[in-house]
């Protein structure tokens, strides 16, 4: 590739009727200078250039990386949904189990309480069946010594110490 320098240092052999050299330097430094302009903004746009690759790479690279992360995340999430959901069918058998415990235990406990009341209230009934024959009893011997023969029989037992008293002060010297 041709350079400015070389523009510039071009020398051209004169001839009777050549071109005026003033002009073909003229042109030479004209063209040496546009051809350094643009030698200048080529290397500056291929270095851009490479700046891009390189960025444009690196966000390839960065976007790779993001949706890898973002899979990894979906997996992640949809394992930890999955565990989620089996552990807590296990927490909700679990729980139906205890449940199932509790409800037996009380039904056993209830069953007992029947039973418990069942047995006092027979004991109670025979207490109270015995408490009312005693009662029948008591009113029975009420009756009976509350009678009027028992008071006749006392108020004549009463008439009979009271003569036996006074046969007796009678008999005394």
């Amino acid at each position: 590739m041709i350079t400015a320098m070389e523009i510039r240092n071009q020398q051209f052999n004169k001839s009777l009727r050549g071109y005026n050299p003033e002009e073909v330097k003229n042109f030479q430094y004209r063209l040496a200078q546009d051809f350094e302009n643009i030698y200048s903004e080529n290397s500056q746009l291929k270095e851009s250039l490479q700046k891009v690759r390189y960025e444009l790479e690196r966000y390839h690279k960065l976007e790779e990386t993001m949706n890898n992360s973002l899979i990894l995340a979906q997996q992640t999430a949809e394992m930890l949904k999955i565990n989620a959901q089996k552990e807590a069918d296990m927490i909700l058998e679990d729980s139906k189990k205890k449940i199932a415990e509790a409800f037996t235990v009380y039904q056993e406990i209830i069953k007992r309480l029947n039973m418990f009341n069942a047995e006092i209230k027979a004991q109670i009934t025979g207490e109270l069946d015995m408490l009312e024959r005693s009662q029948r009893k008591a009113d029975e011997l009420s009756d009976f010594f509350f009678s009027k023969d028992v008071k006749d029989i006392l108020d004549n037992l009463g008439k009979l110490d009271m003569e036996a008293r006074n046969d007796t002060k009678d008999n005394t010297p």
